[in-house]
């Protein structure tokens, strides 16, 4: 026995809600998932001064971070000063590789703290250290 069909598909308007139910949604996350999901990493509050430009913009250079905890990154990895040492040792032996340092340190840093990472960047191979600092508003 053949039963009768009675679904007929796209006969009459087409409704929107469905549509709707999921376009939304997903506009939402596309459009704001850069501010639902915070990325890791430091925060640091670099000092404002108002000089030239140490680096020329394009310049390649190795970056520290010290955040206000005294913690040190390079490469995005949390490092002691001993790893540190050593990585900037490895990376300044690179053929090509740049000699100049750029260290983002907090306002909270000690100076002593950053005379040393600029101490270790010398026993690295590197020539330059340079402090990194934001323009005045």
């Amino acid at each position: 026995m053949k039963l009768p069909r009675t679904t007929r598909l796209f006969r009459g308007h087409l409704d929107w809600a469905p549509f709707l139910c999921v376009l939304c949604p997903l506009a939402f996350v596309t459009l704001f998932s850069g501010y639902l999901v915070l990325p890791r990493g430091a925060r640091l509050n670099l000092p404002a001064i108002d000089a030239t430009p140490a680096l020329a913009p394009g310049e390649a250079a190795f970056i520290v971070a010290v955040d206000s905890a005294r913690r040190c990154f390079f490469e995005n990895q949390l490092l002691t000063f001993g790893a540190l040492e050593a990585a900037l040792s490895r990376r300044a032996a690179m053929a090509g590789a740049p000699r100049t340092l750029l260290i983002q340190a907090d306002r909270s840093v000690p100076v002593g703290q950053v005379a040393e990472l600029t101490a270790l960047a010398r026993r690295a191979g590197i020539q330059h250290a340079v402090i990194g600092t934001l323009p005045p508003p």
